[in-house]
């Protein structure tokens, strides 16, 4: 789906005024003579290198800006990939194969990527590969990939649920263990359609939802997903009449090979 072409910009401006109050007289008591809890220092605080480039790494992981970094005081320094917020999977070995048999090194490798088990070398770069099956549509720390594989309007690219949560490995009825899918058009606009491009395998049974509050991921208390009143499917397709909305759910139930 997409969007309308003219859109608004507008900026909002919020004034909060605070009402100071007399402050109720309050009493801290202090008690020395014993220990409630205790901490080691050196490990329990520490810092944190968050992910960076590869030029950087270069320019900035040298002796001399880790020995600073080791001697600030902080303990232990760790590094960190954020490649759970970027929808993508991080390998600490950048040596391995691709899905398809290609070798790392080789740049039409495609699929999934597994890293040698065995270092060969000493370790100075670790990637975060953008798993090819992703459906994200948030772009909540995914820099410049913030599109889903959903979305992206290529037949060949899609959306997979989680294989592990149906009858085959829970032991339980697929309806216990709902998969769903959620689409943000950015702003509200009218919607009276979706049109799905199922794979294999497909649900049989599922329901087209819209959200009644402003955010359903970072403010999950503040509405309610909303059935279409034709939107529960058990089959085939339904008409609604047009809905002015932001988020839709596509809530999957039962599917094809349950």
């Amino acid at each position: 789906m997409q969007g309308s072409a003219n859109l608004l910009a507008i900026v909002m401006t919020v004034v909060v005024m605070t009402l100071s109050l007399p402050a109720a007289a309050q009493t801290i008591t202090v008690d020395v003579s014993h220990s409630t809890n205790h901490f080691i220092p050196a490990e329990t605080l520490g810092a944190g290198v968050d992910r960076i480039p590869a030029a950087a790494i270069d320019k900035d992981l040298l002796p001399d800006s880790l020995q600073a970094t080791l001697a600030s005081g902080w303990q232990t320094v760790s590094y960190r990939q954020n490649t759970e917020l970027a929808v993508e999977a991080w390998h600490w070995n950048p040596a391995g194969k691709w899905s398809d048999g290609k070798d790392a090194s080789d740049p039409a490798g495609k699929g999934y990527f597994t890293g040698a088990s065995v270092p060969t070398e000493n370790l100075r770069y670790s990637y975060g590969y953008a798993l090819p099956r992703r459906g994200f549509t948030r772009n909540d720390g995914t820099e410049n990939a913030g599109f889903s594989r959903l979305t992206d309007g290529d037949l060949d690219t899609f959306w997979k649920s989680n294989p592990y949560l149906t009858q085959h490995f829970t032991g339980e009825s697929d309806a216990l263990h709902p998969q769903w899918i959620v689409l943000d058009l950015t702003q509200s606009q009218p919607v009276n359609s979706i049109r799905i491009a199922w794979g294999a395998p497909y649900a049989t049974r599922y329901v087209v939802q819209y959200w009644t509050g402003d955010d359903p991921i970072k403010a999950p208390t503040r509405g309610i997903w909303q059935t279409f009143a034709q939107a529960a499917i058990t089959a085939g397709r339904a008409v609604q009449k047009p809905s002015v909305l932001q988020q839709l759910r596509l809530l999957c139930v039962l599917s094809a090979f349950g």
